[in-house]
């Protein structure tokens, strides 16, 4: 038999609420959320994850087959705008080699602040999230599920905040070696990192795509309709654009594994649509100092002469009014019950 919490877990995904504002309402975490997502999924409940630009998640019933492929076999994630967001600032980092003696920690943290700062919800990882058992200096961590268990909890967490990744070498290590496999352990325990697979992972946003690229064994670049080719494990930033309008951002490492960079930094990214379509790139060099430093600035247009066909846009929703604006830390989940007939409420209205 379910316990309450459960059954009103359950409800309030049923009614399409997001992860922050269930935590809210049963006055729970979302470490604690995301437990109890494992428990529901080992009782057969799956749920399918969508996320939003603003950095919410929301969890969607699997109902079908082609529902159950696309979470468990897809290296595609798509990034839910609405029609009137026009722009979309993310921050680019890499390379972080947790368990490694240069692993910079501090910076990751400093790399969020900023992006609390500067109203970032999104951040591209492009790999090597861990050390891994092949190294290039020495690691304070040695076993690769401890250098796992120390990403999963020391890896910032912001509520408001999405990092997509993909898997790197040094991560798919612990695969190779020990059958040890870091996406589903972030699956699990972290559902605000999102990692589909190794090599290669496809972000689509509106009616374009980007692609996070990150060498592995036997790996290689896919070639595919991104109009952004997202480069880590070169541990140095440089860009070029191809005569197709292609974009390649090779990522630094936001770490002390400076082998062709003298200092660790990340990058921001402004996106600017036109018709659904990414239209200007806007990135400039950050440097995490006392100060947070901009140490240049570039822009790509990658619109013009590109061949793209103008469809109605993907990947939109309205935004929809929030309805527990008024609800205290205090709440919970004795008087869930009167929000969720608040919900109810509003609903019928609205349906009327």
């Amino acid at each position: 038999m379910m316990s309450e919490q459960t059954t009103k877990l359950i409800e309030l995904i049923n009614e399409g609420k997001t992860c922050n504002e269930i935590c809210h309402i049963l006055n729970i975490s979302n470490k604690q959320l995301y437990n109890n997502l494992t428990i529901l999924q080992n009782k057969g409940f799956h749920y399918r994850r969508k996320y939003y630009s603003n950095g919410a998640i929301k969890y969607e019933p699997i109902t079908s087959v082609r529902m159950l492929d696309d979470v468990y076999t897809s290296n595609e994630k798509s990034i839910i705008t609405s029609p009137d967001e026009l722009e979309l600032k993310v921050l680019l980092i890499s390379d972080l080699h947790y368990g490694n003696k240069f692993e910079r920690s501090d910076l990751v943290d400093r790399a969020f602040n900023y992006c609390i700062k500067n109203d970032i919800h999104i951040i591209f990882l492009c790999g090597d999230m861990i050390d891994g058992t092949i190294t290039h200096a020495e690691q304070y961590i040695s076993n690769v599920y401890e250098q796992i268990e120390h990403f999963v909890k020391d890896y910032h967490f912001d509520k408001n905040i999405l990092t997509f990744s993909v898997g790197g070498n040094h991560d798919e290590t612990g695969l190779r070696k020990s059958g040890q496999n870091i996406i589903e352990i972030l699956r699990n325990y972290r559902h605000d990192i999102i990692i589909s697979n190794y090599n290669n992972f496809f972000i689509n946003i509106k009616n374009d795509q980007i692609q996070l690229f990150h060498n592995t064994h036997k790996g290689k670049l896919i070639k595919s309709k991104s109009s952004i080719i997202l480069h880590g494990h070169s541990h140095k930033y440089s860009c070029e654009q191809e005569k197709s309008k292609i974009l390649h951002i090779y990522v630094p490492a936001l770490s002390d594994l400076n082998f062709n960079q003298p200092i660790p930094t990340a990058i921001q990214m402004i996106l600017q649509f036109d018709k659904g379509y990414i239209y200007d790139v806007y990135l400039n060099q950050i440097y995490f100092g006392d100060n947070d430093y901009i140490l240049n600035e570039v822009k790509f247009n990658l619109l013009r002469g590109r061949h793209i066909e103008i469809p109605n846009t993907l990947n939109e929703e309205k935004e929809r009014k929030e309805i527990f604006d008024d609800y205290t830390k205090e709440s919970t989940i004795d008087d869930s019950k009167k929000l969720v007939k608040k919900a109810r409420k509003i609903k019928s209205n609205r349906e009327i």
